[in-house]
């Protein structure tokens, strides 16, 4: 396992400013975050795979600060009822899936997207009930005529360059839980997995240990982050809450860096399953927490990972 960092904080950082910064961290596998949501200051896919040259120059800037990538993150909802804004995204996507498959990375991370309830829809609506009746049938719309035929689609160019993509469970997002993710794998194959975030896990009340127990093999990649509950808030609205983010004192839970929500009991549990289900791959340190500077984050995720990552592959126990 190696810790690494999840580059969708440096939306407006170039690629040597990133390479530089993890360097200096100590945090050197990237998951750099590629279009969509992320932008494209650091990493633009559709611009790099017209040039060979900027492919090279690209991974050669990587490669003069020790840096590696690890995966790319293309976090967008491609099956936005919009169908201009669903475009873009797909467009950046397929980008680097093609990106991915000309530097030899294996995992592209990101979201499986929220469509409307209707051919006419304008807006995403995300089903979290099945009343009033009708919500039943546009959940039931949503997932027969546009989640599973657009991954189906999607997987037969990530099969063809032997791409995992990883969904992270996202609520707002058609797969949130262990159950969406599995109904989606079910119908797609292999071609997808799991990121694992243990963060909407938490609020939501899932057990971050049983989901690594019972999904296994799909996770492909893993964000170091945490998230805590504002109890206040809970005991009488409830973890559903739409306040911005930099309402950090009036939410009911709020983003946090890795062993500021949870301690570091649960997280060498975490690590301890992660090893357990095979995973062996990078840790991405997502910092979002709003109490400290990216600097002093990131170089405390790193101490925080040393001590509880494996380095080294298990040797055969003889009892």
């Amino acid at each position: 396992m190696k810790a690494g960092i999840f580059t969708n904080c440096f939306k407006n950082k170039s690629w040597d400013e990133v390479c530089s910064f993890s360097k200096e961290v100590g945090l050197t596998v990237l998951e750099v975050g590629a279009g969509a949501l992320h932008g494209k200051s650091h990493c633009n896919p559709q611009e790099l795979i017209k040039d060979k040259s900027e492919i090279k120059r690209f991974l050669k800037t990587a490669e003069k600060h020790n840096v590696e990538i690890g995966s790319f993150s293309c976090m967008g909802n491609y099956i936005h009822p919009n169908y201009a804004i669903a475009q873009e995204y797909t467009k950046d996507l397929v980008a680097v899936i093609e990106l991915a498959s000309k530097t030899g990375v294996k995992v592209i991370n990101g979201f499986a997207g929220c469509p409307g309830v209707a051919e006419d829809d304008l807006y995403p609506n995300w089903i979290g009930l099945a009343y009033p009746p009708e919500f039943a049938e546009y959940y039931k719309w949503q997932w027969n005529n546009k989640i599973i035929p657009f991954w189906k689609e999607i997987a037969l160019k990530l099969l063809k360059y032997k791409i995992r993509f990883g969904f992270e469970m996202h609520p707002g997002d058609s797969v949130y839980n262990t159950r969406t993710l599995l109904k989606l794998h079910d119908v797609v194959g292999d071609a997808v997995g799991c990121c694992l975030d243990c963060t909407h896990l938490f609020w939501q009340q899932i057990d971050p240990l049983k989901v690594i127990k019972r999904i296994g093999e799909l996770i492909v990649n893993f964000h170091a982050q945490d998230s805590s509950i504002n109890e206040t808030i809970v005991d009488y609205d409830g973890v559903l809450d739409p306040k911005n983010y930099e309402d950090y004192k009036n939410r009911a839970w709020n983003f946090k860096l890795i062993g500021y929500g949870h301690g570091e009991d649960f997280w060498k549990k975490a690590v301890s399953e992660l090893r357990l289900s095979g995973y062996n791959g990078s840790l991405s340190v997502e910092h979002q927490d709003p109490t400290m500077s990216l600097k002093e984050g990131f170089k405390k995720a790193k101490d925080f990972l040393e001590r509880i990552i494996f380095h080294d592959p298990a040797d055969e126990i003889i009892y």
